[in-house]
Parts: C-alpha cells; sequence; structure tokens
C-alpha cells in the first residue's frame, strides 16, 4: 500500500483562520495611540505612555495654550540592511508596526509648573513629572486663635 502526499500551497485564506477583530481594528486604525497611565501624588502628576521599540530622540513635547502634545515621528532614513530583508520577506501575519502619533492632554497652568516639566524615556515607557505650583499643594489646616 502507497500513501501519496501532495505538495500543494497553502489555501489564500488558510490564515484568515488566525485573525480576530481586535487584531483587524488595530491594523486598519492609522490612529494608533499609546496608552496611558496618569497618577496624582500630593506633589506632582506623573503621565506614563507606553510607547516601546521608539527611540527617544523622534518624541516631540510641546506645551502651548493650555495644551500639552507629545507627538512621535518614525524617521525617513534609509531602512538598514535587517529592515531590507524584513520588507522583502513574505509576511503570514504582521500585527505590529511603529506608526506615528500624536497625544494632547489639557493642563491647567495655574496647577501645573509648566517650566518644571520633565520627561524621561526608560525600557519604552515616556514618563513625564508634571509638578504642581505652590499654590496648588495642599496646605496644613490654619490654627486661629480666639481672642
Amino acid at each position: 500500500m502507497k500513501l501519496t502526499t501532495y505538495n500543494r500551497p497553502l489555501p489564500s485564506n488558510f490564515f484568515r483562520f488566525f485573525d480576530d477583530h481586535a487584531t483587524k481594528a488595530k491594523q486598519l486604525d492609522a490612529s494608533h495611540r499609546p496608552a496611558v497611565n496618569i497618577v496624582e501624588t500630593e506633589d506632582a502628576y506623573e503621565l506614563e505612555l507606553l510607547a516601546p521599540g521608539r527611540a527617544k530622540e523622534n518624541f516631540n513635547l510641546a506645551f502651548n495654550e493650555g495644551t500639552l502634545e507629545v507627538t512621535y515621528t518614525t524617521p525617513t532614513a534609509e531602512p538598514t540592511v535587517e529592515m531590507e530583508t524584513s520588507v522583502k520577506s513574505n509576511f503570514r501575519r504582521r500585527e505590529f508596526s511603529l506608526v506615528d502619533f500624536t497625544r494632547r492632554f489639557q493642563l491647567d497652568d495655574k496647577v501645573i509648573d509648566i517650566d518644571a516639566i520633565d520627561a524621561t524615556y526608560v525600557d519604552g515607557v515616556l514618563r513625564l513629572a508634571l509638578p504642581k505650583r505652590e499654590e496648588a499643594l495642599p496646605k496644613a489646616p490654619r490654627q486661629i486663635e480666639v481672642a
């Protein structure tokens, strides 16, 4: 008895089996925005923006008319040798890409000390320290003496 094997390529729609709606939505959404955590401490606000795989030189932070704008722009430089081989690959599934994004946050400059904002980018997380102004810090109760 002889078993016959067929060397046929997989049908073009075979890999659709692995698709899910969340993945398709992300691929179609050109305005992909990274997730943000905002934490309030006693003397500041801390903003953490999840943006792994990016170069800190391509971030732009600007404050204008009460709005803090965080922008990332992908470089337009020539692809490296590694990128050339990756681009020529025949992807069966591609779920990630580094796309440009912009996030805007409304800030009250009466509460936030705009001149003291500090930013660091470590391990794929952009952290912004937004210190509160002295006037906005909680004050201890004032004791009033009765005369």
